[in-house]
């Protein structure tokens, strides 16, 4: 069954809805557009789901096979694996096609390993995955207080989403690099000098997770491309190859159980179904080891002030809150109060806005924009800054819940949180693009993450 990349045109706004709710389509939520015969979205579907909206009415724009041109990534994919594993071999810089998991892994060991450094420390995660393979973050700081900022980015979660732990290493190598011959970073128009390098290493505490789903990884880009969830086994009496896995982005324990918390006709893309192929929350919240490892950084390093997690794709900085519109004048409107069950989730209604902090908004803009101006300074690409809510809400995610952590337990550190939407609807194969697309793709989003650790207090 192939999975086609489409552009799907709707009447008007709940016909995109519907989408969702009816025809359970998981679309690219922050590509919706307004065009002359209603509203259009980026989707991908099946040949069974093309014919039943062409039949609703809906109009199609069938852009690709993206399983066909996923077997061409692939493929490249496995040329460069068949390449000594060098040290060069690992630079990102160098590369012509995308780091697979045990690359992934050889790189970060591989700058714990530098001679004479005394600033990079690799951490072993402790919950093995469902393949039992370990998974490993890379802390940067030279020297250690009570007051450095901890600063965590985190890439890998969606198995398809081939290009977030590319970008991270690439963070890893240039910004380490820098440092050990304190020198510059130029990436466009945008210079980091080496004066800016050494205060984020030397007065702040960078925490890096590559790659949180490598089980997941390792199926997309070596059997079923689009391939989203992590690997646990379907549960007993479920046969279809569906029906494996769960979507880590939807296993945070915010909001985890959504049936209670949103209103029954909201759009969110969640499911309780294993056998749905997006966006299964799983048998629990924070049931997975994939969670589990994202999590445990946050206890470990309770410093931990800001977090950026990547995905694709949109060309979005996406900042708290995604389950439903943001509102700052009253604080018992919130995510904690019961009597506001069953309620939430439903755009430019009146029952239900997320209450935040007038100040943290004030904060959490600010530092998107500092990611923005720093991507176009790149290539001049305009990524779009917004709340993570629009006409599609989320529940379970790791922004919300890393930010939600100082809220529930006021002894924990207040940790704003953004996630990234790298890439354009315009690419093929848009959550892998071709690696020549990919490369300018790594440049810029890695120009926004410099900007961030300088940025941040």
């Amino acid at each position: 069954m192939s999975r086609y990349h489409a552009r799907i045109t709707g009447n008007d706004f709940a016909a995109l809805a519907d989408l969702v709710t009816k025809y359970k389509i998981t679309v690219a939520r922050h590509t919706i557009e307004k065009v002359s015969d209603g509203y259009c979205v980026d989707a991908h579907v099946t040949d069974e789901q093309i014919t039943t909206l062409t039949a609703a009415g809906y109009k199609l724009e069938q852009l690709e096979d993206a399983d066909a041109q996923g077997k061409v990534r692939q493929s490249e994919v496995r040329a460069r694996k068949a390449a000594p594993l060098t040290t060069n071999a690992l630079s990102v810089a160098a590369a012509t096609a995308y780091l697979d998991v045990e690359q992934v892994e050889a790189a970060l060991a591989a700058e714990s390993a530098a001679p004479n450094d005394s600033f990079t420390q690799l951490i072993k995660l402790p919950h093995p995955t469902w393949e039992k393979r370990t998974c490993h973050a890379l802390k940067i700081a030279k020297g250690s207080g009570e007051k450095r900022p901890g600063i965590y980015f985190l890439g890998g979660v969606h198995a398809r989403e081939w290009g977030s732990p590319d970008i991270l290493i690439h963070f890893v190598q240039l910004l380490s690099n820098a440092y050990r011959t304190n020198t510059p970073i130029t990436i466009g128009t945008r210079t980091f000098d080496a004066m800016d390098i050494r205060n984020v290493i030397e007065t702040k505490d960078v925490f890096v997770f590559p790659q949180a789903n490598p089980d997941g990884r390792n199926y997309s880009m070596t059997a079923e491309s689009m391939w989203r969830k992590n690997r646990r086994p379907a549960p007993a009496g479920h046969t279809k190859p569906q029906c494996c896995g769960v979507d880590i982005n939807r296993n945070y324990n915010f909001l985890w159980n959504f049936p209670q918390y949103f209103d029954p006709q909201c759009p969110i893309q969640n499911s309780t179904d294993p056998c749905d192929y997006q966006v299964y929350i799983g048998p629990s919240a924070e049931s997975e080891p994939e969670t589990k490892n994202a999590v445990w950084m946050f206890d470990t390093y309770p410093h931990i002030q800001y977090f950026v997690d990547l995905h694709s794709f949109s060309e979005d900085i996406l900042y708290n809150w995604g389950d439903d519109e943001d509102q700052s004048s009253h604080p018992d409107i919130n995510f904690q109060n019961p009597a506001y069950d069953g309620k939430r989730g439903i755009a430019s209604d009146q029952a239900y806005r997320e209450y935040i902090e007038a100040g943290d908004k004030k904060i959490a803009v600010e530092l998107a924009n500092e990611m923005c101006d720093a991507i176009k300074a790149s290539r001049g690409r305009v990524y779009k800054t917004e709340q993570s809510m629009s006409l599609y809400p989320t529940a379970g995610t790791s922004d919300d819940y890393a930010y939600s952590r100082h809220i529930i337990d006021a002894k924990k550190a207040k940790v704003f949180s953004y996630t990234i939407e790298w890439g354009s609807k315009h690419n093929s194969t848009p959550f892998h693009p071709v690696y020549s697309e990919m490369k300018q793709i790594i440049d810029e989003v890695t120009s926004g993450l410099l900007a961030f650790c300088i940025a941040a207090k």
